[in-house]
């Protein structure tokens, strides 16, 4: 025995359950805001951009002609490269090392992230941290450490800073709202398919129209409940009812 579903028939599936998905989603809802606030670890983020450009000149005169801009944008991601590497990777961590407030901070873990803004001669470097202060510590620090690699491996490079990093005391994550707009999601997602699941797996045939659909063919006749007001299923049939009074 086959069955097919359409769109119609997996509406009113859903629509049959609704209550029950509704409170899934706001299970899942609850679930994502409790993670969300007491298991995950609130994180700050600060940020910091730094201008590249391949002439000593701009720190002479501050002023940037047409050749330096193209020549920095060319090799913009190939200073962002180097400011990944494992080389600006040490210097950072030796001069972290000698700064007081990193080494007697109680938190000292972040994670970094440097970018090329729009294909253009800045980078932005980014640094995450559970202390806001490490956080902006840390990325200051990057820009230096972008000012004496760059200048040292390019002959007439330099990374010109364009604003200090501040301290962020707001958390850019968890964003609660969106782990628990995601969780009413995914709950409702799971008791939907759960009741489709279900009603696929259940063959009973409950009424004629049932029968025609799952079966193909026509009812000729049906043999009616003797208790029609009775619900118990041990007293449906001629049988089952005599069955009963001989007992």
């Amino acid at each position: 025995m086959e069955q097919t579903l359409d769109l119609k028939v997996l509406f009113y599936m859903l629509r049959a359950k609704w209550i029950w998905i509704v409170v899934t989603a706001i299970i899942g809802a609850l679930c994502a805001f409790g993670v969300s606030t007491f298991l995950m670890t609130e994180q700050f983020t600060s940020s910091a951009q730094v201008y590249i450009s391949n002439s000593q000149s701009v720190q002479q005169n501050n002023k940037i002609s047409t050749s330096d801009l193209t020549a920095s944008k060319s090799i913009a991601n190939t200073y962002r490269i180097i400011l990944a590497s494992s080389r600006a990777t040490d210097l950072l961590k030796h001069k972290l090392s000698e700064n007081e407030q990193f080494v007697n901070s109680a938190i000292q873990s972040y994670d970094m992230n440097i970018s090329v803004v729009d294909a253009s001669e800045i980078l932005t470097i980014k640094v995450t941290s559970p202390d806001p202060n490490i956080a902006a510590l840390v990325c200051n620090t990057m820009v230096d450490v972008s000012v004496d690699l760059i200048s040292e491996i390019f002959e007439g490079g330099c990374s010109n800073p364009l604003g200090e990093a501040v301290a962020n005391y707001r958390p850019t994550s968890p964003n609660t709202r969106t782990n628990m707009l995601v969780g009413a999601l995914f709950g409702a997602f799971l008791a939907g398919a759960l009741v489709v699941l279900l009603s696929l797996m259940d063959n009973r045939v409950k009424d004629e129209a049932d029968f025609v659909t799952k079966v193909g063919i026509p009812v000729l006749g049906e043999v009616p409940s003797i208790h029609g007001n009775n619900t118990k299923k041990e007293n449906y049939g001629k049988y089952a009812y005599s069955k009963k009074q001989n007992n």
